[in-house]
């Protein structure tokens, strides 16, 4: 089957931005519903990317109008996308327009309340002086009632210049709020590219699967270690490098790790530059040997993109299940140990207890 006929006309006139029938929008919600079932069913994250490009095979077989099981409809996925390479094309294609469109809105806001904030400024400052200039004249007038009617003015431009400040701190703070929730959404973009690509666990996954571990822990003892992972000098990566370049890193690296791992032991990309790992069956001991051989996997790699020779290293953060413990503390105790690890020169491993002999 050629890719061309996997083209859906559907998400074409979608991405135009023309108007919907109604019975188009009703073919949309049937084809989405579909999708979703099939998405949960096989356990494919449900991300906006995955939504994306899984639409336009269910609604091939909207068109073809018979059933087709799981594993066809992976195989019409696989010959839509047959490479990698395809992929990352298809995904920094998404929505482009709109990103771009969005990026331009986000400035456009920036700079308006930006302007509006410099305005209230200018605004307080006449108003001191004005002020000044009212209660300079005050002093030289004997007319009681025009001084208290001095007095009011000046107490009604405090009263004003009070209220700028007031609107001025909420305008900053709500600027403040957009700018983190741009990253935020930056970063939830490159989660999913690199949990898609490399066929990982959310971190929603990677949480529910260590609740189900914790309560196995309490129910039946059956130990399990908590590995964070976090690349050294990461921030000189982003200086030095494209954030493609610097995404790629982030999938080989999840590439090289799922290499190392059992089939039954968990992986996810829980935090920016930092990988999540549980491993069901482990005792310290054999956590911090699992901790060295992922460290020297990683600092021996080599990694090559578009002719650039990358070498890498990690800092490694090992936690594993007391009896003491409680389920959300466990990740805080990795998270911990992966920071001394970084802390301490990278390239290294810790674990919670050389945490607590820091303390």
């Amino acid at each position: 089957m050629e890719n061309g006929r996997l083209k859906c006309q559907l998400l074409e006139k979608i991405n135009s931005g023309a108007p919907l029938t109604s019975s188009e929008i009703a073919k949309i919600a049937k084809i989405a519903k579909d999708e979703i079932k099939f998405l949960a069913r096989n356990n494919i994250p449900l991300t906006p990317i995955n939504y994306f490009m899984w639409f336009e095979v269910f609604c091939y077989i909207k068109k073809q109008k018979k059933e087709f099981s799981d594993s066809e409809i992976i195989g019409l996925f696989k010959e839509r996308y047959p490479d990698e390479n395809i992929i990352k094309e298809t995904l920094l294609k998404i929505n482009k327009t709109d990103r771009e469109l969005m990026g331009k809105l986000a400035k456009e806001i920036d700079r308006e309340v930006s302007n509006v904030i410099g305005n209230i400024e200018k605004h307080n400052k006449l108003l001191e002086y004005k002020n000044r200039e009212f209660k300079k004249n005050a002093k030289h007038i004997n007319d009681g009632s025009l001084k208290n009617l001095l007095d009011s003015l000046s107490k009604s431009i405090e009263e004003i210049k009070e209220q700028n400040c007031y609107l001025k701190d909420k305008l900053q703070e709500s600027k403040n709020q957009v700018e983190k929730l741009s990253e935020k959404l930056k970063d939830a973009e490159k989660s999913a590219l690199i949990e898609f690509l490399a066929s990982i666990a959310t971190k929603n996954g990677f949480e529910k699967a260590l609740k189900d571990m914790f309560l196995d822990f309490k129910e039946r003892n059956y130990p399990f270690a908590i590995f964070m992972i976090k690349i050294d000098n990461y921030e000189k990566l982003m200086e030095k490098y494209s954030e493609n370049i610097v995404n790629d890193i982030l999938d080989k690296v999840a590439k090289k790790l799922k290499q190392l791992l059992r089939s039954n032991d968990v992986i996810a990309y829980y935090d920016d530059n930092i990988f999540g790992i549980l491993v069901p069956g482990t005792t310290f001991g054999h956590a911090i040997r699992i901790g060295e051989r992922i460290r020297k996997s990683v600092e021996d790699k080599i990694i090559n993109i578009d002719k650039n020779i990358i070498k890498i290293t990690s800092s490694i953060g090992i936690a594993v299940a007391r009896n003491d413990s409680k389920e959300d503390e466990i990740i805080d105790r990795a998270l911990k140990a992966v920071y001394l690890a970084e802390k301490s020169g990278g390239n290294t491993v810790k674990t919670d207890l050389d945490v607590e002999l820091e303390l």
